[in-house]
């Protein structure tokens, strides 16, 4: 038999010139009035710029930005994680790339030093309620100690929606940073601030669904106060107490209290007629030593109303809380059905990122992408197209400051995942406008987060 592989051999030769030449034809060539079609045959390994992506990046850093992370020289060499990696590791773009190994040193020093870890997790109605943020905060708790759900609101929109909490509440003005960002309020570290009217009230009581928020250990309540205000408590089934929260001179103060014996499984507060300038901003329910992960989610938030909450009074709040690890998962409300330009977004991404940094100085401060989102695309339900350029433009920003980062996205499966966890999961894992979490999709991400948290751990303990 006549063996044709030289010839063949010499077809695809020919094919592979002519798609080349094909490729360096200009833009927006006609014949005859027909408009050709440009290919590119290395366009999957080409950035969207025409560059090509190499494995790694010298990342050229301000002097402030060098200044900040206490360093002498302005370049840093950070290693790139390779895309076939995306959604499988933590990205550590961190100064000399320690971010991780700092906050799982103060996860060891937990039963070393018998301290607490916390977590500030801020975010949107992606883990409004504790959905995802319910579950990983149990596991860890498991695994590390504490009890209580950590930093919880006076009001909420979801109240009813909660597995972690039973929370009842009256007669609260409430302001937020994405409804009410215009009114000058001093925003607490959560977006949020409470005002009391006459006879307002919370209570607070232990939720059995999970292992670790039935009962706490201590109670400490967050406001600002310009001149003492008198409010009455209650315990379980204590009889009622009158106390007073000291003035505080235009800084943040905290009221705290701890049963002498047993735990809290309820616990309650009014104020009869409170002084217009009180401010409530939330309350902590904890018994550590242990792990707490408080939940700073805000319905409608896409980054920028971020930058209303002051600095200065983030750091007050930082100073009694002494967070360990700053998460910032966003994106959700950003998402549009088209390809728009989204430099707007990265605009008011990059100046968040750079406020945080003021909020949290030295902190290491995580960014997980956006999730993927689904809706109509030339008629067919799939995945928005604006969302995968938004994780990767997050992991940009990510690498621009230093940060850490997970591509959430292609975490939870990539293109089409979402339609995955809405129509083909038994239980459903996602509604069906394609956007949110049920609490059975909050359980399993949750539960993929402990492990990734754990695996980057084991990494961390070799010295990998």
């Amino acid at each position: 038999m006549k063996n044709y592989l030289g010839q063949s051999l010499g077809l695809v030769f020919l094919v592979f010139l002519l798609l080349t030449g094909l490729s360096l034809l200009p833009d927006n060539l006609a014949l005859d009035g027909i408009p050709i079609r440009k290919m590119d045959i290395l366009s999957d390994i080409r950035a969207s710029d025409g560059k090509f992506v190499p494995d790694t990046v010298a990342v050229e850093f301000s002097l402030d930005t060098a200044q900040a992370n206490n360093r002498t020289d302005d370049t840093l060499a950070i290693r790139f994680v390779d895309a076939a990696l995306w959604g499988w590791v933590l990205e550590d773009y961190t100064p000399e790339q320690q971010g991780l190994r700092r906050f799982f040193s103060a996860i060891d020093s937990i039963r070393s030093h018998k301290r607490t870890v916390r977590v500030a997790f801020f975010g949107d109605s992606f883990v409004e309620g504790d959905i995802l943020l319910g579950d990983l905060r149990d596991t860890l708790q498991t695994l590390w100690g504490g009890s209580g759900v950590g930093y919880v609101p006076i009001t909420s929109e979801v109240a009813r929606f909660k597995r972690t909490l039973v929370h009842r509440y009256e007669k609260w003005n409430t302001y937020s940073i994405t409804k009410n960002h215009q009114s000058r309020q001093p925003f607490g570290i959560n977006g949020f601030v409470y005002r009391p009217q006459p006879h307002a009230f919370v209570h607070y009581e232990g939720a059995d669904y999970f292992h670790h928020t039935s009962r706490w250990g201590r109670l400490r309540l967050f406001y600002r106060a310009d001149s003492s205000a008198a409010f009455v408590w209650q315990n379980a089934d204590m009889p009622p107490r009158t106390d007073t929260l000291p003035a505080t001179s235009g800084l943040l103060g905290t009221w705290d209290w701890t049963p002498t014996q047993g735990a809290i499984r309820a616990f309650a507060f009014r104020f009869d007629e409170p002084d217009s300038n009180l401010i409530l901003y939330g309350a902590s329910l904890e018994s550590g030593p242990g792990f707490y992960l408080d939940n700073f989610s805000v319905r409608g938030n896409t980054g920028g109303r971020l930058k209303l909450i002051e600095p200065a009074l983030a750091r007050q709040f930082d100073a009694v809380q002494r967070y360990d690890l700053i998460v910032v998962q966003l994106g959700l409300n950003a998402v549009t059905d088209k390809m728009d330009n989204l430099r707007w977004y990265e605009s008011e991404l990059d100046q968040t990122f750079a406020h945080l940094r003021k909020c949290f100085p030295g902190k290491p401060i995580l960014i997980i992408s956006v999730a993927d989102r689904a809706g109509k695309v030339d008629g067919e339900i799939a995945t928005l197209p604006s969302v995968p350029a938004i994780a990767d433009m997050q992991r940009g920003l990510a690498l621009k400051h230093g940060f850490l980062f997970y591509d959430l996205f292609r975490g939870m499966g990539g293109p089409g995942a979402m339609i995955i966890f809405a129509e083909k999961s038994h239980p459903s894992l996602a509604n069906r406008d394609y956007t949110h979490l049920t609490h059975e999709g909050g359980k399993m991400l949750g539960h993929k987060f402990a492990k990734l948290f754990l695996d980057e751990k084991k990494k961390a303990d070799a010295g990998n």
